[in-house]
């Protein structure tokens, strides 16, 4: 194969359950809030002179008004896969994250343990969200060979996707940094992904000094 496709990666711009520290799994569909638009804002104008050739995204809100944002900037449809969804966290969702540290604590130490099959209550186990997103990304990338991709997904998939691709490994997941608004960069030649930058963040402080220089 020649040329590599490039991948870019986005999470979603902030909703209110990120403001406010709650769990936002694939069972809450909550829109973007103020902040949330202006990453989305601010992602399009850091990638407006890449040619993307296609946006991806999840289902969810959050994920498509990101990526209805970045498209717009392209002048593309976005194509939305309920695959690329963010983990479901079952019982766990739209809870204050400090309210259920020690259930958390117990997912999180199963996970590193490498029990990566291990979910909480009617909530999916990593390697079951791997299998479904890995799976639609795969056929992606293949129908779209040695082209500028965008794909805006989610906090935790971000972390599951990328430890496998980059061989990390789903128990060291973790060690994947994400933030709202965040980039990423792999290429793909065919048959391994190399990253090229991960959890990329200026574009969004170069944002907020021009909302403070017009403030």
């Amino acid at each position: 194969m020649g040329r590599a496709t490039n991948i870019y990666l986005a999470r979603h711009g902030e909703t209110e359950y990120n403001r406010c520290n709650q769990i936002q799994g694939r069972g809450i569909d909550a829109s973007l809030n103020d902040t949330g638009i202006q990453q989305a804002q601010a992602i399009a104008r850091h990638l407006q002179d890449i040619s993307i050739q296609q946006v991806f995204s999840s289902s969810l809100k959050r994920s498509r008004q990101t990526a209805e944002t970045i498209a717009k900037q392209q002048r593309l449809d976005i194509l939305a896969y309920r695959d690329l969804d963010e983990m479901d966290f079952g019982i766990l969702e739209g809870k204050p994250i400090s309210e259920i540290k020690s259930e958390l604590k117990h997912l999180h130490e199963r996970w590193k343990s490498g029990d990566v099959h291990f979910a909480f209550d009617q909530g999916e186990s990593p390697n079951a969200v791997f299998k479904r997103a890995n799976n639609r990304a795969r056929m992606i990338l293949e129908e779209h060979q040695q082209k500028n991709l965008m794909f805006v997904l989610h906090g935790r998939l971000l972390r599951i996707l990328l430890s496998e691709w980059l061989g990390y490994g789903l128990s060291k997941m973790h060690e994947i940094p994400h933030s709202n608004g965040a980039l990423y960069h792999l290429q793909w030649n065919g048959s391994g992904f190399r990253s090229l930058y991960i959890n990329k963040t200026d574009h969004l402080t170069e944002a907020r000094s021009k909302e403070d220089v017009v403030s």
